[in-house]
């Protein structure tokens, strides 16, 4: 279970690394407005990059802390949801 903990951590960290770049391009660079990520993925993608990065954390953290392999998966799970729900959240206008 540690690789698809690790698969999973890298392609939240490279989710979230290309989306804040993509962010960057598109508020700087004129006429790149429509390469922003909020516009193409939306929420829905916000909290699948979240999700994915929630689940390979707390997966590697658990798996290496000596859980059992069940209860790692859980706490996994439980991480994944966590941080998409963060994303949801601070997706929302008053949230800040």
């Amino acid at each position: 279970m540690r690789a698809v903990y690790a698969i999973s951590l890298v392609l939240g960290s490279a989710g979230l690394l290309t989306w804040i770049v993509m962010a960057s391009i598109a508020g700087t660079v004129e006429g790149r407005e429509s390469a922003h990520p909020e516009r193409r993925f939306g929420e829905a993608g916000r909290a699948l990059v979240a999700g994915l990065l929630g689940f390979g954390m707390a997966g590697m953290s658990a798996s290496y802390g000596g859980w059992p392999a069940p209860l790692a998966l859980v706490g996994a799970l439980a991480g994944g949801a966590a941080l998409a729900l963060v994303a949801r959240w601070l997706a929302r206008p008053d949230a800040a």
